[in-house]
């Protein structure tokens, strides 16, 4: 099976987006061939052709907001954007009634990328286990994906991708992310873990993640929010609308689009 993918780098979340028709079955399987093949990779997504534009599908059936940033990109570059212009796109995410909407700027070697993102479904409390008992934290769920926002210092990083992947179980989700956030600095880390995949890692960069901790924020506040968030791969911003109730979520970031490749792949 030859499979094309364009390399793309959304804040050094490296995402490989594959053009080429394949079987949905087959995309957890694919995405976990994929990614080692290409040096930093995180994220594989696929990206398809409908009757209104474009789809786009994580292999591990998650939202991904830099992958849709990426396939946002790529698909207004293949439109033939111009420099200093801005398109505007619908892109079909799996698990939305409708699809986000992407504006890009394509600049000088650089893609500029504003993601209207869907409202969480959920914005709660929840009690999860950490070693030793069990401890309160924010939980911001999106389709396909719960972020926790813990304060950054309060857990053992060398227990972290052991604590996370219980909480997939816990929480009963595709993914789910352990968001180290610093409110004092904006600074943030995320550990993101797919069931898909099995174990957790060190994101670079997570837009969903920015946008989940904007989120609640907002809600905390009660106000809008205008958010940038510095993540070990770049600075996504985020902004909120607040009419007594969360009425928008936006993130934007930089997308540069690096290569075409393709490989064959038996099964």
């Amino acid at each position: 099976m030859k499979i094309h993918y364009t390399v793309a780098d959304p804040s050094k979340n490296i995402t490989l987006l594959v053009t080429s028709p394949t079987d949905r079955a087959l995309r957890p399987q694919l995405g976990a061939r994929l990614i080692p093949l290409v040096k930093d990779a995180r994220q594989a997504a696929f990206l398809d052709r409908t009757d209104t534009g474009m789809r786009l599908e994580t292999a591990g059936g998650e939202l991904d907001a830099c992958a849709i940033m990426a396939a946002a990109a790529l698909t207004a570059q293949r439109a033939g954007a111009a420099l200093g212009d801005v398109m505007t796109l619908p892109m079909e995410v799996p698990g939305l009634p409708e699809p986000v909407v992407c504006d890009v700027t394509a600049v000088q070697g650089v893609d500029l990328v504003t993601v209207t993102m869907p409202l969480p479904t959920r914005i709660e409390t929840a009690d999860l286990p950490v070693p030793g008992g069990s401890a309160r934290y924010p939980v911001v769920s999106f389709p396909g994906v719960s972020h926790v926002i813990v304060p950054a210092g309060t857990v053992d990083r060398a227990a972290a991708r052991e604590i996370l992947a219980h909480w997939v179980s816990v929480l009963n989700v595709p993914a789910a992310g352990m968001l180290l956030w610093n409110e004092g600095t904006r600074a943030l880390e995320p550990l993101v873990c797919r069931r898909a995949f099995g174990a957790a890692e060190w994101l670079p960069a997570s837009a969903d993640a920015a946008a989940a901790v904007a989120a609640w924020m907002t809600e905390k506040r009660r106000s809008a929010l205008s958010l940038s968030v510095k993540m070990p791969g770049g600075t996504v911003a985020a902004v909120t609308r607040w009419e007594d109730r969360l009425l928008s979520l936006s993130v934007s970031g930089t997308v540069r689009l690096r290569r075409d490749d393709a490989v064959d792949l038996v099964f």
